[in-house]
């Protein structure tokens, strides 16, 4: 899930939560159940004992919920700093303002200056929170928050806490804060062998994650966009770091937002933590292990954030563009199983009312046969259609390149123009390379364009994940004025940082063309990992089917 994209350089490659629609058929039943046995083998799953383990990790259940009365968001008073966010940049009664979070430092600079400038609730949904550098300086702040009073609800997908146990009881023990895992795993707070046996034994319902990122400060702003809470969505890992984009939102929509968050905070899939987990530890004990465990290990502000800080300044404070939104979200019981959601698929029908150009950005790009056709439909209407996604190479999610790559020649011959993010091409910027180091960069964000009048943003990927499987959450923004602020930042056709795919004079082969660096152009095959990762793809692509990517 999304992103989706699992911290680079975890111990267990992420089963993907982005959105896949159900498996049909016991043959396809059967391919999934084979992928399964290869994701607990690439853990080291031997013996018997390990077996037996994951048996009875297969039958465990979840304990029974506790009563718990409905909890609604809390709106901060209007002279409140937040409340006059809005009337402070002069957005009407019924719109909404918005800026653009395209810097990783500014938009958690964002988030850690809601926090300290709320006064009466923040809310916090997420899909993965990082036990690193960036998660625990947002619980401390949180935790701040909370002793003056601040209400805290935090509400995470229980798919990547595995070790998190201490840390979140630590926070849940502070007055004025709850923490909810959403679709928990029965057993398995801290051990990975038995979360895989919980997925062997009930996989349809595991599979299924809430995909959804949200952040709500006093009922008044809120976030919306792609990133997860940890170092490498906010350009601080070593190994791999994510591009992202998210808007800050204040005005109308922001109320709206925080009534989606109440919707998954008080569905049936959301468990409080404490139902689920037992130390033994006391309150203050819990509070003493928090401090420890979020103690701040160097400086926060590393040398390539005073890097990107400089570069990129004059953006943090930008005036707020005025929009139009539309909420797009999942109902939390699409987490049941239930048939495919119809609550996304209007982003997909804004396809049909352009006129002029499409610009899709998703860093899982595996669209379904009516989305081709879609596309197609758009382009015999003389529409221009541009994809951005991540290269094969750089992919954290190689699968859905190589599944996506199947499709490239018939998207090229209908029109359609493919990008893809190579990390090479974006470090012949000086600025990014100097700011990623010898990191990877990937895509990570969800955006689309469309006649440079609608803007698109949220959690959701072009793929079977988000379509049919996890829950998400989008905008859609009628606003020239934020297309032009954020195209003005983000051109995500720039041959700068990408490589254009295109057919060859003969129709038959594909090239990948971009800048070489010195202003010229560079045009070769396909760059793509070594020969032996290839092959273990091509194996893996034997096996598991396109929905379940």
């Amino acid at each position: 899930m999304s992103a989706a994209g699992a911290p680079p350089g975890s111990t267990w490659r992420r089963r993907r939560a982005d959105g896949a629609q159900p498996l049909a058929g016991r043959w396809h039943r059967l391919i999934a159940r084979l992928a399964r046995f290869w994701l607990i083998a690439r853990v080291g799953l031997k013996g018997l004992v390990g077996l037996v383990g994951l048996g009875l990790a297969g039958c465990a259940s979840l304990p029974e919920p506790p009563a718990m009365p409905p909890s609604t968001f809390l709106v901060a008073a209007d002279d409140v700093p937040l409340a006059r966010l809005a009337s402070d940049a002069g957005v009407p009664d019924g719109r909404s303002g918005f800026r653009s979070l395209l810097v990783s430092s500014i938009a958690l600079n964002t988030r850690l200056a809601l926090i300290e400038q709320a006064r009466t609730g923040l809310d916090v949904q997420t899909y993965l929170l990082g036990d690193d550098a960036t998660g625990h300086q947002l619980l401390r702040a949180l935790r701040d928050a909370a002793a003056r009073g601040v209400r805290v609800r935090l509400l995470l997908d229980d798919f990547y806490t595995t070790g998190l146990t201490d840390l979140l009881l630590g926070l849940a023990a502070h007055p004025h804060v709850e923490v909810r895992l959403y679709n928990p795993f029965p057993v398995g707070r801290d051990s990975l062998l038995l979360r895989l046996g919980s997925l062997v034994g009930d996989f349809d319902r595991l599979n299924r994650r809430m995909h959804n990122k949200l952040f709500v400060a006093d009922g008044r702003a809120a976030i919306v966009g792609g990133r997860n809470l940890a170092d490498a969505y906010f350009m601080r890992s070593e190994e791999g770091n994510f591009f992202d984009f998210e808007l800050l939102c204040v005005g109308a929509v922001a109320p709206e937002l925080a009534g989606h968050f109440d919707r998954f905070w008080n569905s049936r899939f959301a468990l409080p933590l404490q139902v689920l987990a037992d130390n033994g530890l006391d309150g203050a004990q819990h509070q003493a292990s928090f401090e420890v465990l979020t103690q701040p290990a160097a400086p926060l502000r590393t040398a390539r954030d005073e890097v990107r800080l400089a570069a990129y300044a004059a953006l943090a404070n930008q005036p707020l563009v005025l929009g139009d939104a539309s909420v797009f979200a999942d109902s939390p019981e699409k987490t049941a199983g239930a048939k495919r959601s119809d609550k996304l698929m209007p982003l997909l029908q804004l396809l049909d009312d352009a006129r002029e150009r499409v610009v899709i950005v998703s860093p899982y790009f595996l669209p379904s046969d009516a989305g081709l056709r879609r596309m197609q439909a758009a382009r015999e209407r003389g529409v221009t259609v541009q994809v951005l996604t991540n290269s094969l190479l750089d992919s954290d999610e190689p699968l859905v390149s190589l599944a996506y790559g199947r499709r490239r020649k018939a998207l090229l011959r209908g029109g359609v123009q493919l990008f893809e993010l190579s990390s090479a091409q974006v470090k012949n910027e000086a600025v990014l390379r100097q700011g990623l180091g010898t990191s990877v960069a990937r895509l990570h964000a969800k955006l689309g364009f469309i006649d440079e009048r609608l803007l698109l943003i949220g959690s959701m990927n072009i793929d079977p994940r988000s379509a049919g499987t996890n829950t998400e959450i989008a905008l859609a923004i009628d606003s020239p004025d934020l297309i032009r602020v954020v195209l003005g930042q983000f051109q995500p056709t720039s041959n700068g940082s990408v490589f254009e795919v295109r057919l060859t004079a003969g129709g038959q082969a594909l090239e990948w063309v971009g800048s070489d660096g010195r202003g010229g152009e560079r045009r070769g095959p396909e760059p793509t990992p070594p020969w032996w990762r290839q092959f273990r793809l091509w194996l893996l692509s034997l096996v598991v089917p396109d929905d379940l990517l």
